[in-house]
C-alpha cells in the first residue's frame, strides 16, 4: 500500500546515507518533496572531536541550507545543549502539530530507536514506521512510501 508520508525524521547517523540516494536517484539538483515536512536533527555526533563523525553533521547542514529544510535543530552552542533527540521530536510538537486521523509519520531510525521514537506515536493517535536509508531517499524525492500490510485470518 502506498502512503503519504506527513513527516520524514532523520539525523547524524541515518541522513548522510538517505540524502545520497535522494541525489542518486533525484538527481543532485533535486529539491525535496516538502521542505516543512522534513525534520533533521543532529544528535549521535555533536559531542566528538572525530572528524568522520563531524562529517556526518556537516553534511546534514550542507543539505539542509541548499534545500531550505525548515526544521533543522543544528547544535552550535554545546554549553547551552537542553534538548536530545529523543525528546526533540515530541517536545517540538511535530506529533501534536500534525495531529489529525489517520496522518502517516515515517520516523527514520534504526530497530533499537524505533523502540523509543515509534511508539511515541501511538499516544498522539498516529502511525510512525522505522525505514532504511533508499526507503527515506525516496520519501525525501516523493513524498510516499510503500508499506506491505499483513493481514492475519
Amino acid at each position: 500500500m502506498w502512503v503519504n508520508v506527513d513527516i520524514l525524521m532523520t539525523h547524524d547517523v541515518c541522513g548522510p546515507g538517505a540524502i545520497g540516494i535522494f541525489n542518486k536517484e533525484f538527481g543532485e539538483d533535486a529539491k525535496v518533496w516538502d521542505r516543512e515536512n522534513v525534520v533533521i536533527i543532529p544528535d549521535h555526533y555533536i559531542f566528538t572531536t572525530d572528524e568522520r563523525a563531524n562529517c556526518n553533521v556537516d553534511m546534514l547542514r550542507d543539505f539542509c541550507t541548499e534545500q531550505n529544510i525548515k526544521y533543522f535543530y543544528d547544535i552550535k552552542d554545546l554549553g547551552n545543549f537542553k534538548i536530545w533527540l529523543h525528546h526533540l521530536f515530541d517536545a517540538k510538537g511535530f506529533f501534536l502539530t500534525w495531529l489529525l486521523p489517520k496522518k502517516d509519520i515515517a520516523d527514520l531510525e534504526r530497530s533499537c530507536w524505533v523502540q523509543t521514537h515509534t511508539r511515541t506515536a501511538g499516544a498522539f493517535g498516529q502511525f510512525a514506521t522505522g525505514i532504511g536509508n533508499t526507503d527515506a531517499g525516496f520519501v525525501l524525492g516523493t513524498g510516499k512510501l510503500l508499506l506491505k500490510i499483513l493481514l492475519h485470518s
